[in-house]
This record gives C-alpha cells, structure tokens and sequence, in this order.
C-alpha cells in the first residue's frame, strides 16, 4: 500500500513515473506531485511538450514509449505508481494518420502497461477522454455507464487503451484507475498549438488577429481546469481501484460562449472567423462527474470566467517574454497553488 504522512503527504521513499511530463497537463501534474512530497521521474518525447516545463528535482527521460529503453527505464525508476498520460492528443491528425495515431496511443500504452505490470508498479492512473469517448451522447451531462461511441481514431485509441488496462488487471492483477477528462484549460496550454480552445482563441485575440470558429460556434464542450484535473489524478493514488471515473463540471458550455468571454477579458473587438464543421467533431457533451465526487472525494473548485481570466493572464505574460523564457516559466509555477485558494472563493461550478 502506498504510504502518505499525517500531513496527507507521499512519504519520500515513493517514486512516481508520469509519462507526458513535459506537456500541458503532465507538467502540472508533475508540480503537484512535487508539491505532495513525491519523488517523479518524467518520460517524454518532447513532440508537443517542452522541457523547460519540467520542474527541477524529476529525473527526465527523453524517450517516446515505443522506445526499447522504456523498460530499462521503468527497471531502473521503480516506480510505485505510473501516470500516463503521453499521447497523439489531436483528433484532426489522428484523422489524417490514423496508424501513427495508434502506434503512439495503442501500442504505446500496451507497452507501458506490460512494463508496469512486469516490474511490479502498485497503480497506473490513465488519463483517457471523456470528451471525445462517448461521441454525441442522446443525454448530457453523461455519467461513466453511457455507450461508448467513438467518432475519430483518437477516441477509439483511448478506448482500446482503457480495455487492455482492464485486462492486465484481470490478468496480472495491476491496480488502476481510468480518469475520462473533459475539455481541459488553464496555463501552460500552447496558444500555438492545434488543441485548446481556449489558448488558441486567446493567442489570437491578444495578438489582434480574429480566431477562427469550425461551424456555428454552438457546438459545446465541458470546460475543466487544469489544477482541477491534477487533484483528480491525486485523488486517485489511494482511491478508485479498477474503476473509471468522468472528470468535468457537468455544464456544456457553447464555443460561441467561450469567444464572447475571452472577447471581454482579453478587450478583443472582432467578430469570429467562421469556418465549415470540421468531420467527426463532437456536438455536444458534458460529464456527470458524480462518480468521482462520491468515490474520489473529487469535485471541481475553479469556476469558469476565473479560469479564463488566469488562462488569458498566463498567455499575455508568454507572449511579452518571448526572449524571456525564465519568465514564462515563473509565470507557469505561479499557478501551482491549491485550486480551491487559487480561485478566490473556492466555490464549485
């Protein structure tokens, strides 16, 4: 059993691997388990992910989970608990490159898995989809039973990862949890990037040029914040064992939505590009998180309009620091506070 002190603190003897530690979500991740008291070591390929997100203090690998060293690493890390969540997250590539899409997220997570399993790893905690897994649900918010129904290779990729996990469970006993993730947001995010609506809209706005919306803009999504997503995986180190979890707000809330926000955050003037829907996209979705409330103790603190005014104050350092990337990074561990203090009140969406 993993160990924590009274102060609900890892003791320091216990070792996390977090592949994917060098993005948006992981590097937060990899902050918070700092800030608990753990030991971590990062794996990451650095293909969206940059180095200079990854605190001092981890041991850093530059490997992709293909690579035939993964095992030596996992040999030589030891670890306790394995977070992954190294992945080919764009759903339009995936599309494009549908077996590159499941060389990184099927038989790179098959390999992890096996590894983990192997070398004796106590829990694997595997971020997964909510917002792409389920496709258009006939009820939103959608709860963890709803039919799974992915409309890209990168839902199915996270789906056939969630069932080989399961049957490494049943097969070799490795304790897991599955956390299906909403729309996450917050800083860090790449503006530059493809995924992110919130970043690129804000990148473009703060740069004066006019973001573009794929359809009427009311397609909707589940907007969680990142700091939330990173209690979810601490949440579930000693909870949550073989079970899967949805973890958003339960509040869909429209991409047109989002513009109009950021417009007034941000001064921008400007109405939206549009643009014809992209094929597969998603129409609507939100996540009934009660799951992870009841058995998590999980429940998101950040509430919207705060998490937006924090994402866009993010982005407008980055884009004055460019030549100044000690700056940037600073700017980033600002944030790593508790999300409930973070966020003023505390209070829940």
């Amino acid at each position: 059993m993993i160990e924590r002190n009274g102060r609900n603190k890892l003791t320091r003897r216990t070792k996390a691997l977090v592949t994917g530690g060098a993005g948006f979500i992981g590097s937060h991740l990899v902050d918070g388990l700092l800030d608990n008291g753990y030991d971590v070591a990062v794996v990451d390929n650095l293909s969206s992910g940059q180095l200079r997100n990854v605190s001092h203090g981890t041991t850093f690998y530059h490997a992709d989970l293909n690579d035939v060293r993964l095992n030596q690493i996992i040999q030589r890390e030891r670890p306790e608990i394995v977070f992954h969540l190294a992945a080919q997250s764009s759903v339009r590539q995936s599309a494009i490159d549908p077996v590159a899409d499941a060389d990184a997220n099927v038989m790179g997570t098959i390999r992890l898995i096996a590894a983990a399993a192997a070398e004796g790893v106590e829990k694997f905690i595997f971020s997964s989809t909510g917002g792409a897994i389920y496709g258009d649900p006939e009820t939103i918010p959608c709860d963890e039973n709803t039919p799974i129904n992915p409309l890209t290779p990168y839902a199915l990729s996270k789906y056939v990862g969630e069932q080989y996990l399961e049957l490494f469970h049943e097969t070799y006993g490795l304790d897991y949890t599955i956390l299906r993730y909403a729309n996450v947001y917050g800083p860090g995010q790449n503006p530059d990037g493809e995924a992110g609506v919130v970043a690129i809209f804000t990148g473009m706005m703060l740069n004066g040029r006019r973001p573009q919306i794929f359809g009427d803009g009311l397609q909707e999504r589940d907007f969680v914040y990142v700091l939330d997503v990173v209690q979810a995986n601490l949440a579930a180190i000693n909870r949550g064992h073989g079970r899967t979890y949805n973890i958003g707000t339960g509040q869909p809330v429209s991409v047109a939505r989002i513009y109009e926000m950021l417009q007034e955050i941000t001064e921008f003037d400007q109405e939206p590009d549009y643009r014809p829907r992209r094929a597969g996209e998603v129409l609507s979705i939100a996540l009934d998180s009660t799951r992870a409330e009841q058995e998590l103790r999980w429940t998101p603190q950040v509430p919207l309009r705060e998490g937006l005014r924090r994402s866009v104050e993010y982005v407008r350092v980055s884009l004055s620091h460019r030549a100044n990337r000690v700056g940037v990074t600073t700017e980033r561990r600002r944030h790593r506070a508790n999300p409930a203090q973070a966020a003023g009140n505390g209070s829940n969406r």
